[in-house]
């Protein structure tokens, strides 16, 4: 068996390949492809990961490795470290949830949305459940409309004030529910929302991951098989020149969900 090595494993002072042992066991194409290569010039082993690394982002590109998430009614409390919950609002990990709004009828189409900067227009400066308006006038009758012909609307939102302010949880909670409980009650459409509460890229639930979708569509969806042909996701967030991040189109292509943008999809 032959063994091969990088060739910076070998001393500087060796003068030639042909003096490696084991080179002359060698097939004459692989003798020559060796010769080349110890001829062209050293690179760093932190280049050549690097390009290692590039190749194998390209090859996983929109694809993720399902996340098991282990749920059991035990586990849903109605508060969420330490703050205790609007009525309906429920926490799990690290999610707070409106698992059963009035009227909500779980389904296999999903209707999924982003909430800041797509269905509701906010401010990080703003604070209050008031401090928000319609992104776009046609969201209520675009909502209704998804729900008549047999969607579940979801919101999947990160809010990572939730648990940065720790000082001022309680205000990050309020404000962040506030402002989805007044929309639900001005698009008058029932929803399902996920808010993930976690900050940094180990948060299984923050976007671009998909522990949100996870946990409805296994645990919160009355074990219907979702239809993923007619599911679909809005966010804004697509990585354009402008876009504050890609989280939005990196969610979408990980599930496997078609992706608009709102200004696309709301203004057809």
């Amino acid at each position: 068996m032959t063994k091969w090595h990088h060739l910076n494993c070998f001393p500087s002072s060796l003068n030639s390949v042909e003096n490696i042992t084991g080179f002359s066991l060698l097939n004459s194409i692989d003798q020559e492809s060796l010769i080349n290569f110890a001829k062209s010039p050293k690179r760093k082993a932190e280049e050549i990961e690097g390009e290692n690394d590039e190749i194998s982002g390209k090859k996983t590109k929109g694809v993720e490795i399902e996340i098991e998430i282990v749920f059991s009614d035990s586990d849903v409390k109605n508060e969420y470290k330490g703050i205790t919950l609007m009525n309906k609002w429920k926490a799990f990990e690290t999610v707070i949830f409106l698992e059963r709004d009035e009227g909500l009828v779980d389904s296999k189409k999903i209707a999924a949305f982003d909430f800041d900067g797509c269905l509701a227009n906010t401010n990080v400066k703003r604070v209050g459940e008031n401090a928000w308006s319609l992104m776009y006038g046609c969201i209520p009758d675009k909502l209704k409309s998804l729900h008549g012909d047999g969607y579940k609307v979801v919101i999947f939102t990160n809010e990572s004030n939730i648990d940065r302010w720790k000082n001022k949880r309680k205000v990050a909670i309020d404000s962040k529910v506030g402002r989805l409980n007044n929309f639900i009650k001005c698009v008058g459409v029932p929803v399902q929302v996920f808010i993930a509460c976690g900050y940094g890229g180990e948060d299984r639930y923050r976007k671009p991951k998909t522990g949100m979708w996870r946990l409805m569509e296994k645990h919160l969806n009355s074990g219907n098989e979702i239809d993923m042909d007619e599911s679909f996701y809005v966010g804004d967030a697509a990585g354009r020149v402008g876009d504050h991040s890609d989280a939005d189109i990196k969610f979408a292509e990980a599930i496997g969900l078609k992706f608009y943008v709102p200004e696309d999809y709301f203004e057809v």
